[in-house]
């Protein structure tokens, strides 16, 4: 009979493998690439590799940062199905069971952290928000309207005349917004929090002088549509650095 490496009798991290497999099948279905795909596929195999180093290695605290690591690419897979629904790619039935089994993973995954001190263990704790929803992320303001600001551009895009690159950056700019609050958020050292934040607050600053440069060349008839971006924009960035701050004071 073939030897199996510790971390494939793992259920979290079959669990990771029903995901990759699910994965696949998702961005098989979109219509079109958009940034969030390559980090739904990157974030699918660093949940994978993360549990694996994290079963291998003997030393706590190794063990803890690949842990927070697995979990990180978990909730940034999440936020990946978020926005293709944001940008009208899927629908929420669609991304529904990839949600939930994140979800499992993400319960586990944090379970075995804090028994991290017995080595691994996959006890199942709850992971269900105050407000009812499966991420706490999901909780957050900021997370909503940096969602709305994906759809706005999602809207957007056909109207501003510009260059294909120049559409290419915006995608990728708020599509970092969207992953670096969540991977913040859910970090559980607050200088990791800070430095996520940071980047999302970063993206945020990127993504306002992209819009400028996407309405340069474009003759809007009505310019009020462009603001409301720009104002979302301020909004988060003025939500982040709260946020920022507000960790920063308990650490």
């Amino acid at each position: 009979m073939a030897e199996h490496f510790g971390h494939e009798k793992l259920k979290v991290y079959q669990k990771g493998m029903q995901f990759a497999s699910m994965r696949r099948t998702l961005l098989d279905e979109l219509p079109r690439r958009v940034a969030a795909c390559d980090h739904l596929d990157r974030g699918a195999e660093s949940i994978l590799l993360n549990i694996a180093h994290a079963s291998s290695s003997w030393a706590p605290k190794e063990r803890i940062v690949y842990l927070g690591n697995a979990s990180g690419s978990a909730l940034e897979c999440a936020a990946c199905l978020d926005i293709f629904v944001a940008r009208a790619l899927m629908t929420g039935t669609d991304i529904c069971p990839g949600k939930s089994l994140l979800a499992e993973i993400v319960s586990m995954l944090v379970r075995m952290r804090e028994t991290t001190a017995d080595r691994v263990r996959e006890d199942h704790a709850p992971y269900r928000t105050k407000g009812g929803n499966l991420f706490s992320h999901e909780d957050l303001d900021v997370y909503q309207t940096e969602l709305q600001l994906i759809s706005w551009v999602e809207r957007m895009s056909s109207q501003f005349i510009c260059s294909s690159d120049l559409l290419s950056k915006l995608d990728k700019s708020t599509t970092s917004i969207v992953l670096n609050t969540v991977e913040g958020n859910g970090r559980f050292s607050g200088t990791d929090q800070v430095k996520f934040l940071g980047i999302a607050d970063r993206a945020t600053v990127q993504s306002a002088t992209l819009v400028d440069l996407t309405t340069t060349d474009s003759c809007l008839s009505d310019p009020s549509p462009v603001e409301d971006g720009r104002e979302l924009l301020r909004r988060i960035a003025a939500m982040l650095r709260a946020l920022s701050k507000a960790v920063s004071d308990d650490t």
